[in-house]
């Protein structure tokens, strides 16, 4: 019985750490001053030519548009919410919603207008120490004379499980373990 009671105070323990670490978040605050590349194209194709020398083999994964869908194969992964106005923001936060992170060499984010000068903005989301999970909140954009028309996230492919599922998995093997030891002992 002894044995039972250190085995279930063990598990709660382990759950306990568990739930602290799993309701930490943070975010990355994001101004157009931390851009690395700007530009006045306003066609897609032409932005895409215009910052392919900089994102190298990073693709569009997600695509959020004012007033419109998202749109991307993470378009389920993140989630993006406009300020300001409805149809005319200068600001937005952009949050992870638990699937799989843009997480990989490298990630960006496009910001964009196309109605004002400059028409968007390119970020080096790696540069800034993102990790995929954190929420991003931009500010700044075009104040009192444009508004965001959409942003995107550009990265690899290859989805990385978040932190808490592998610490998770590492925890239920420290259980298995313990469990193992405490009941090869009778």
């Amino acid at each position: 019985m002894k044995s039972l009671k250190h085995f279930l105070v063990f598990k709660l323990a382990l759950l306990g750490i568990l739930v602290l670490f799993s309701g930490q978040a943070f975010a990355l605050a994001i101004t157009p001053g931390d851009n690395i590349l700007w530009g006045n194209e306003t066609g897609q194709s032409q932005i895409d030519v215009a910052i392919s020398g900089t994102i190298g083999d990073a693709t569009e994964l997600y695509k959020s548009n004012v007033g419109g869908v998202e749109e991307g194969p993470l378009a389920g992964s993140y989630n993006t919410e406009y300020f300001n106005t409805p149809t005319d923001p200068s600001a937005a936060t952009i949050t992870w919603t638990g699937t799989y992170p843009i997480v990989g060499p490298e990630a960006f984010l496009l910001v964009k207008d196309g109605n004002q000068e400059p028409a968007w903005y390119l970020f080096n989301l790696t540069d800034m120490f993102w990790n995929g999970t954190d929420d991003l909140v931009l500010t700044g954009f075009w104040p009192n004379q444009g508004a965001i028309s959409h942003v995107s996230l550009y990265g690899n492919s290859q989805p990385i499980p978040e932190p808490a599922t592998i610490l998770l998995f590492g925890l239920g093997l420290v259980g298995l373990a313990g469990a193992r030891k405490i009941y090869s002992k009778k």
